[in-house]
């Protein structure tokens, strides 16, 4: 079995070719899923990982982000290193164990969840807990991490590597793709809300951990 692959969603906006630069210096074997500009993210990594995870113990999923050359060797250290179920580098997220702290190096094995922005995963376990593609956008993420934590994994953030991404709410860019995904995330907000608590219940914040 080889090591690791990374699966890479397409995106429409110019801003995605900055992307294809940080992959084309990465060595290892490297397949694209187009998600047709605003479909579903889970929809996207779950057949990336049917398509092209056999053979590999690891994927890495890369979405719209900038990374240095060290990242994916990095995480693939520390994963195996602590044994995780999936890992993804700092960066400027919602959440704030996510997101790079002055003063903080190494790995943060054991946090709620982690998002599907940019996060190396063993094929195993997604094999198993596949990201549910009724829970709308944001979601998955919590989702994901309580079913696979639940079935005794753990997930981590590594804060050696920092992502270059930006939230296309906060983005400020008026390409029609951009625009096009921002309001479909502000319409599904409701709806992935609805979802989270159709499925754990009115105090789903707190049983999910949601900072």
């Amino acid at each position: 079995m080889e090591k690791v692959a990374i699966v890479s969603i397409i995106y429409k906006e110019p801003e995605w070719a900055e992307t294809e630069r940080c992959l084309d210096k990465c060595n290892v074997p490297i397949f694209f899923v187009d998600r047709h500009g605003v479909g579903s993210l889970a929809k996207a990594i779950n057949s990336g990982l049917r398509q092209w995870g056999k053979g590999f113990e690891y994927i890495w999923f890369v979405t719209n982000v900038t990374f240095k050359e060290t990242c994916l060797s990095s995480l693939l250290k520390a994963i195996e290193e602590y044994g995780l179920a999936g890992l993804t580098p700092c960066f400027s997220s919602d959440h704030s164990f996510c997101q790079p702290m002055a003063g903080i190096t190494g790995v943060n094995p054991n946090v709620p969840f982690i998002e599907f922005t940019a996060p190396i995963i063993r094929t195993k376990v997604l094999e198993d807990y596949p990201l549910d593609e009724n829970m709308p956008y944001w979601g998955h993420d919590l989702d994901w991490g309580y079913r696979v934590r639940a079935a005794g994994w753990k997930i981590g953030v590594l804060y050696d590597e920092e992502l270059g991404h930006v939230y296309i709410r906060n983005s400020g860019l008026t390409h029609h793709i951009t625009v096009r995904r921002m309001e479909k995330r502000k319409a599904t907000n409701a709806k992935t809300r609805a979802a989270l608590v159709g499925k754990y219940g009115g105090q789903w914040r707190k049983k999910l951990q949601w900072d």
